[in-house]
């Protein structure tokens, strides 16, 4: 009787830790693909103010549209910036593109992340003022940041290489400098 009881005491304790695990699991993979999904977000809301930025082509896209993409890439760095933990270091196995290096260079990665979140600022602080010289400054200098770091410490598939270059070239206006 007495093993019986060690034998369902060790069960449990072995359930109890399998569940846990899972459990973080579960967990790092919402991480991860809300990580995904906010970075989408920033990359379709930078696609809609190139436009309006270059003032190349006739947009129906107006200012208040322009200052509210801009306040949601803010935003949306801002949520994302604490979502890289070690323990969602998974690149190994697939469940993300992030490359290694993001944890193992966290003070270069939260560099370039901090001048995305700058240069995320002065944009939305750029299109609130009207002022369209700093609007492209500002463009210019969000799209090194996020070029950078996704050159840096993002993991491409084949497959991802054309759309990749095209939107994270960090040229999401001409003549940026």
């Amino acid at each position: 009787m007495n093993r019986f009881f060690k034998l369902l005491i060790l069960l449990l304790i072995s359930y109890s830790i399998n569940h846990v695990t899972a459990s973080d699991f579960d967990e790092t993979l919402i991480t991860i693909e809300t990580r995904k999904t906010a970075m989408q977000g920033i990359w379709e809301r930078v696609k809609r103010l190139s436009p309006y930025v270059e003032l190349k082509e006739k947009v129906d896209y107006n200012k208040d549209l322009a200052a509210n993409d801009a306040q949601e890439i803010v935003k949306l760095l801002e949520k994302t910036k604490y979502l890289w933990s070690e323990k969602s270091n998974l690149s190994s196995k697939g469940f993300t593109n992030a490359t290694p290096a993001v944890w193992a260079l966290p003070d270069y990665f939260n560099k370039l992340y901090s001048k995305a979140e700058q240069s995320a600022l002065n944009l939305n602080n750029a299109i609130t003022n009207d002022n369209i010289d700093d609007t492209v400054i500002a463009m210019c200098g969000l799209g090194k940041a996020c070029g950078t770091c996704h050159a840096n410490f993002r993991r491409l598939l084949t497959s991802q290489l054309a759309n990749e270059v095209s939107g994270w070239s960090g040229k999401y206006v001409e003549n940026c400098k």
